[in-house]
């Protein structure tokens, strides 16, 4: 039985395996401590260069890899 971290490191994992030209990751580092978000966002970062990343996140730290950023607030896109 996988921790749910776990899970999320492995679901993580296929993604960069399966070397697809979009990546689309909802809360990817929900379950993670900051020190495995850290290494998991600093990975992303180095090797998605040349593909699509559509991220999805509650949490600042990890939106801060992210080019663009675009926020839901009330309904409204900003």
């Amino acid at each position: 039985m996988l921790s749910g971290g776990g899970s999320q490191r492995i679901g993580i994992a296929r993604a960069f395996l399966h070397d697809a030209p979009l990546i689309l990751l909802d809360e990817p580092t929900s379950n993670l401590d900051s020190l495995n978000e850290a290494v998991i966002l600093k990975a992303l970062k180095e090797s998605c260069d040349e593909k699509a990343v559509l991220l999805v996140s509650h949490r600042k730290s990890t939106m801060c890899i992210a080019d663009r950023v675009y926020s839901n607030e009330n309904g409204r896109m900003s």
